[in-house]
């Protein structure tokens, strides 16, 4: 039944509140940046092949475990491996796709 209201904030207090709340998203906006440098990630070929070749059924899941990577970064591996005649899919739905490495010898 009607209790003390809110006290009104001054206009100092507001442009205290307004600078804490800018400092706080150009802290997110700095965080965000590091983190896409953080995800530039090289692996080597050779790395990858080994991974690749002890795996029976290849999916992009197995890989970012194995290699250390995202799974969108061995997603986009495995595309570029595809193309290049190394590995093929023989399986999958809706984008999540099982591979297994192209047999060089049968060629």
């Amino acid at each position: 039944m009607g209790g003390a209201g809110k006290k009104p904030v001054g206009a100092e207090a507001k442009r205290q509140l307004r600078e804490q709340e800018e400092a706080r998203k150009e802290k997110g906006k700095k965080e965000k940046g590091e983190e896409r440098q953080k995800g530039a990630i090289l692996v080597d070929e050779k790395q990858l092949l080994n991974a690749l070749s002890s795996m029976k059924a290849i999916t992009a899941h197995a890989v970012a475990r194995s290699v250390g990577v995202k799974v969108s970064v061995a997603n986009l591996m495995l595309k570029r491996l595809e193309a290049q005649g190394i590995v093929r899919r023989f399986g999958g739905y809706s984008g999540h796709y099982v591979y297994q490495l192209v047999d060089n010898r049968a060629k």
